[in-house]
């Protein structure tokens, strides 16, 4: 759909082309509910407000996918840096494990995506007014001459069907994709957990004869001589702890290289997604009001549940996206807030003094947890799944005054 910009200068034409074909498609159906809405104003609430919904549900598409193909260099610098990062930091077979359900999961979400269209479709069958239309086009839109003519007729519709096929498959596949992403991070920050857990100190049991208690300890350069393993000379001993030390502290150095290298993904992720994904959740909150308050209105004053469900065929898969992001995004964040707990439960107990100032330090910097802020101050989480709701509740109740004052 040239959304993905792919090496070489052939495909990069194709791409550009696809590309092309995506966002003049995406743009026919603005300019077709504009027109609607410019020349033939519709008298009747509910499709005035459909007309609305349709426009804006059709701009928050334009800016997704403009957005997403102008920062194809930057997406692309983040799957590679990612797919980097878990050849590079897998220490087992539970770190494929846990990379392979987090996939699962993220598979999951793309068939979750594609039923969420299915109440859609129910519910916009239900009204017996718009059954008793011989024809009706997808969306709304306006012609100079008779729409319901023979040639035009089918080619609008047609041609509706192709941008709304296009436009429904072009958005799903960037939420996919940055849900994909954030569930990836996810994984890298659960391995990394596991990782820092499994830290260990290997200690060197010692072991006292009947000879040995009368011994007395010794200070070398202010650290304490421990006594000897029977059978076992100073030097073997020395270089089991030196080198019980070395893993102890090459362990941790390739944790806190994993941790900057899900930093950097993150970042990069960040800079994709705040503007798109900001103004997703912005059209989202007025697109869920405006279809509730449609809704409202019409049971109210004709009592009719067929228009009133049809004003609702939306929210489903608005309330799902919404949920999509600010969940799994949680999801991430959750991952981060652990680093801490796991590096305090790995075995820095019998480590030495470098070793406790280095996880020290580590500890310190993952105490703020990694989060994916959109619009300089939405943070991808639970709250913010509840501020949407709240914003549509408030600008409900707005509509609902301003309503009642007419």
């Amino acid at each position: 759909m040239g959304l993905w910009q792919p090496r070489g200068r052939a495909a990069q034409r194709v791409n550009a082309l696809l590309a092309s074909l995506t966002l003049g498609s995406l743009c026919f159906m603005a300019l077709c509910v504009t027109l609607k809405l410019c020349a033939d104003t519709p008298q009747e609430i509910e499709q005035l407000t459909l007309c609305t919904l349709v426009a804006s549900i059709c701009v928050g598409f334009i800016c997704k996918t403009a957005l997403f193909v102008i920062q194809g260099d930057t997406l692309q610098q983040t799957v590679r840096l990612l797919e980097d990062t878990s050849e590079q930091f897998c220490t087992g077979d539970h770190n494929r494990l846990t990379r392979r359900r987090y996939l699962r999961l993220s598979n999951n979400v793309y068939y979750y995506c594609q039923m969420v269209a299915v109440p859609a479709a129910i519910l916009t069958n239900t009204d017996d007014e718009e059954q008793q239309l011989p024809w009706q086009l997808p969306l709304p839109a306006w012609f100079p001459g008779d729409i319901y003519e023979t040639p035009h007729f089918q080619i609008l519709y047609v041609v509706h069907s192709f941008c709304v096929l296009v436009a429904v498959q072009s958005c799903l596949s960037i939420d996919i994709f940055f849900v994909h992403m954030m569930l990836m991070v996810a994984a890298e920050l659960d391995v990394l957990n596991c990782n820092l857990a499994a830290m260990d100190h290997i200690t060197v049991q010692t072991t006292r004869n009947e000879e040995e208690r009368f011994i007395p300890r010794y200070k070398r350069n202010g650290r304490r001589l421990p006594l000897l393993n029977s059978g076992q000379s100073l030097a073997e001993q020395t270089l089991s702890q030196d080198t019980a030390h070395k893993d102890l502290n090459q362990q941790l150095l390739n944790n806190v290289l994993h941790h900057q290298a899900i930093l950097r993904s993150v970042s990069l992720l960040q800079s994709a997604m705040n503007v798109s994904t900001f103004t997703l959740l912005f059209v989202n909150m007025a697109n869920l009001c405006s279809s509730l308050f449609v809704a409202g209105v019409l049971l109210q004053k004709e009592g009719n549940v067929g228009k009133a469900l049809n004003a609702l065929f939306s929210i489903p898969a608005l309330l799902y996206e919404t949920i999509i992001y600010c969940i799994y995004g949680h999801i991430m964040t959750d991952q981060s807030e652990r680093l801490v707990y796991s590096a305090f439960s790995s075995g820095w107990v019998n480590s030495d003094p470098g070793f406790k100032r280095s996880m020290l330090i580590f500890m310190m910097v993952t105490v703020r947890p990694m989060a994916i802020t959109v619009g300089k101050t939405c943070r991808l989480s639970k709250q913010m799944l509840l501020q949407v709701l709240n914003g549509t509740y408030a600008l409900l109740n707005m509509l609902y005054h301003v309503h009642r004052s007419e």
